[in-house]
């Protein structure tokens, strides 16, 4: 019969800790480079341990502890944010606690491989932290115009409070960014990942525009993509007619894709139809990682547009109350993407022409036409700053200058030829980059609506003033569409208080009706952040022996 209370490790536990506090300080004494892995992990697992005097996190000097246990557990949830499992090494740091645990009755296991164990979750744990809260890649790093500061998170402080209070599993679970859309982005991801393990779905072949009324081996083809996507009920049969519900559900794919909505399958919509489910899934997951790039705060009340997506928001409480269509820029002068302030409204503006513009298509279009410069408006300056002064466009010979000689600014006056319209919405910012009204609001019907030199013109700039004015008096939309027509020029309004906009881009995303919504990427910034994740390397590891 066992005396439970005669049993002992080899070595007392005071022993024990100090040797293994020894073997961790020893090993982090000896990394001689500021970080040996991808996500500048070290560096973290480094303070965690010092702020810890050494101290052992997922042992007690002869087991694992459940606080490990936990956190492994954790770990395997990965693939539900998007996350490569294999990064974080769950099922490796399962094999090797029960490898070193001795159970009930076993030798101690040594220090040395008690102390590469500890190391080792460790830095899975901030590894797995660190991408689920801010994301995998810093978007500074890649050559695309994000410029929109990651959150900030004290992930040593969080985890050791973690620790301290056997919460391991809780703080790993409250990492993820908070934002609904995010949840509602993972819901999403577990729907498609779902379709795939079904068997996915087949393309529809190539050939004419398919539409109602037409019957064949590819309308079936087209009726079964739709059900595999959940478009067309699978109730709807195996009819190899284009119907009514075949229609139906093709315009709610197209509304779902950003595609008119006109229940004929061109080649755009077919283009659409046969990308692969495993490509969706990958659009998905990059638009969660981008998400972990947005700061936690949005404000109450602001404007967000998305690029890919031509279209802007206005959030208030969470609600989105306003919603209208924009252009944005071309592929070779895009938007950039940044969080910034609206602060004030220019009523009637003046158009000061950017200089590349200026010598990239106005002198060009001076060198065909001298006499346009005169009808459109368009006030030419010679000089810079105070020094500068108005001269006649007459008497310059435009086509004796190069672009590279152009030494002249322009300022268009308002007008119906202004390209910013009637009014701009401006955030300050280093871009010289605001929301403006247009002259050309034909350019709103189009599906692909990446048309300016980099601002975003607005469909309904009267709605937009008026909600940004709200409380101001006079600020009606008779009143604004009053002072647009009016004499007013270059008139400023400033806000009741600054909104932020946010200019972000989502090529995938959930709308308020539950439909998960895909745009073209019209920047290539997916194929930028997979080659990104392509090129990481692996999590650096402790040798066990």
């Amino acid at each position: 019969m066992l005396s439970w209370g005669c049993l002992q490790t080899s070595q007392p536990v005071s022993g024990v800790q100090a040797d293994l506090k020894h073997q961790l300080g020893s090993r982090i004494r000896l990394w001689h480079r500021p970080t040996v892995d991808a996500d500048d992990i070290q560096p973290l697992v480094r303070r965690f341990y010092r702020e810890r005097g050494f101290r052992p996190a997922w042992t007690d000097g002869r087991h694992p502890v459940s606080d490990a246990h936990d956190l492994v557990e954790a770990l395997k949830q990965a693939p539900r944010e998007g996350l490569d499992l294999a990064a974080y090494s769950p099922a490796r740091m399962d094999s090797v606690m029960r490898d070193v645990d001795p159970g009930l009755l076993g030798p101690s296991p040594s220090a040395h491989a008690l102390a590469a164990l500890d190391l080792n979750l460790t830095r899975s744990a901030f590894e797995y932290a660190a991408h689920v809260a801010t994301g995998q890649i810093d978007p500074a790093a890649l050559p695309v115009d994000w410029h929109v500061q990651r959150p900030k998170i004290d992930l040593v402080s969080q985890l050791e409070s973690a620790v301290n209070q056997h919460r391991v599993r809780d703080f790993l679970n409250g990492l993820p960014p908070p934002d609904p859309r995010y949840g509602r982005l993972r819901a999403a991801l577990e729907r498609f990942r779902g379709i795939a393990a079904s068997g996915g779905w087949a393309g529809v072949p190539q050939g004419p525009a398919l539409r109602r009324g037409q019957r064949g081996a590819r309308v079936i083809a087209l009726r079964t993509r739709l059900v595999a996507s959940g478009d067309l009920p699978a109730a709807a049969g195996t009819s190899q007619s284009f119907d009514a519900a075949t229609a139906a559900a093709l315009r709610r794919f197209q509304a779902s894709h950003g595609l008119a909505q006109d229940g004929v399958v061109d080649a755009d919509d077919l283009d659409a139809l046969n990308v692969p489910v495993a490509s969706r899934i990958r659009q998905i997951e990059f638009n969660m990682e981008r998400w972990r790039w947005v700061p936690r705060d949005l404000g109450d009340r602001y404007i967000m547009v998305n690029i890919p997506g031509y279209e802007l928001q206005l959030f208030d409480g969470g609600r989105a109350a306003f919603t209208t269509r924009v252009v944005v820029g071309k592929q070779f002068s895009p938007t950039p993407m940044f969080s910034d302030a609206i602060t004030y409204l220019v009523i009637n503006p003046f158009w000061n022409v950017p200089v590349k513009i200026a010598r990239e298509e106005l002198l060009a279009h001076a060198q065909q036409d001298p006499g346009m410069l005169q009808r459109t408006g368009m006030h030419v300056f010679s000089g810079e700053g105070a020094d500068a002064h108005e001269i006649d466009p007459a008497s310059v010979d435009w086509n004796t200058i190069t672009p590279e000689d152009l030494h002249y600014s322009f300022r268009q006056e308002p007008g119906a030829a202004n390209p910013v319209g009637h009014v701009k919405f401006m955030c300050p910012n280093q871009f010289d980059v605001y929301l403006h009204d247009t002259p050309t609001g034909h350019l709103f019907n189009a599906s692909e609506r990446d048309f300016s030199h980099g601002c975003v013109r607005v469909e309904h700039p009267v709605d937009l003033a008026a909600h940004l004015l709200e409380g101001v008096p006079h600020s009606s939309t008779a009143d604004i569409e009053a002072a647009f027509a009016s004499d007013a020029r270059d008139s400023v309004v400033k806000l009741p208080s600054p909104v932020p906009v946010h200019l972000f881009y989502w090529t995938a995303w959930v709308d308020d009706q539950g439909n998960v919504q895909f745009r073209d990427d019209v920047y290539g910034l997916d194929h930028v952040m997979e080659a990104a994740l392509d090129r990481r390397g692996p999590l650096a590891v402790e040798p066990l022996r």
